[in-house]
């Protein structure tokens, strides 16, 4: 018969817990009679160096978060924080309010540099369909030199710096423009072609869209779709003393779109180059000679 080796009697398992006990015991009593005599001294500086650093800090926090006193402290410096925080929005509104100003001045400068005239910008604070008219209020008034009969001119993408309306009303510190696609609205426009000039009247079409309607021009001129339309000022030629006299001539209007032939003449459908109702900025012609 086989005998098992890895069995062992039940009553070898107390005797090895006993055993282990009197070790233990003699190892306090090892190191109770070793601290008495000195012997452990260096072990425990020891291990109070490495741990000081760690205890410190965790006392400091402790106190940091457990004292009133440092707690109105955090308080008074969060306070402080909040504050500079909002200074600094503040600082970067006014910074990039002054990055916008600084643009729209420089595309003055731009346009003045390119055509005769003086310009005098101005926020479109409202446009209004007054009974289905098309007026818009600008932020500017005669206090600054606009007065009825000037030009309004604005930008939209690529496009040129192009006629939006006509100044109507000029109150102390803002204007109303009556823009060109108001039915009302009647100006003396002209396209360039190689052969010679064509000349007729541009008139408003808002209820088609934004669109205007060239009018009252020779059968016999040569116009073609995509030919652009600027003002002709012939107000200025034949009545200066009228209000529209102020417009001054070759100022972008729009681009022909489709032709029409009645009888001994012909009209076009014109698309404005700037769409009067989307425009927030603009700039008043208040000398066209420059």
């Amino acid at each position: 018969m086989i005998r098992d080796r890895s069995y062992r009697p039940m009553h070898q398992a107390p005797r090895r817990s006993l055993l282990l006990v009197i070790a233990l015991g003699l190892l306090a009593l090892i190191m109770m009679v070793a601290d008495q005599a000195g012997m452990l001294g260096p072990l425990r500086a020891q291990a109070d160096t490495l741990l000081s650093p760690a205890l410190s800090a965790l006392k400091r926090t402790a106190d940091r978060f457990g004292s009133p006193g440092n707690d109105q402290a955090l308080q008074v410096e969060l306070a402080a924080l909040r504050e500079e925080n909002s200074a600094l929005k503040a600082r970067l509104i006014q910074a990039e309010a002054l990055a916008f100003e600084n643009a729209r001045l420089r595309e003055q400068v731009r346009i003045e540099q390119a055509h005769p005239w003086r310009l005098l910008g101005a926020d479109v604070a409202a446009i209004t369909p007054d009974a289905g008219r098309r007026l818009a209020l600008l932020a500017v008034g005669a206090e600054q030199g606009v007065r009825p009969g000037m030009a309004v001119i604005a930008r939209e993408g690529s496009s040129p710096p192009a006629l939006i309306g006509v100044v109507a009303e000029a109150g102390p510190r803002s204007a109303s423009v009556l823009l060109i696609t108001d039915y009302s609205s009647t100006l003396s426009a002209q396209v360039y072609r190689n052969t010679g000039v064509a000349r007729g009247v541009v008139q408003g079409q808002w209820q088609r869209g934004s669109r205007l309607l060239l009018d009252s021009i020779d059968r016999d001129s040569a116009i073609a779709v995509g030919d652009a339309v600027v003002t002709a000022g012939l107000t200025a030629q034949f009545a200066g003393d009228l209000p529209l006299a102020a417009i001054p001539p070759d100022v972008p209007i729009g681009t022909i779109e489709a032709l029409h032939y009645t009888g001994r003449g012909q009209s076009a459908d014109v698309r404005p180059f700037v769409d009067p109702d989307r425009v927030r900025y603009a700039w008043v012609i208040l000398d066209g000679n420059e």
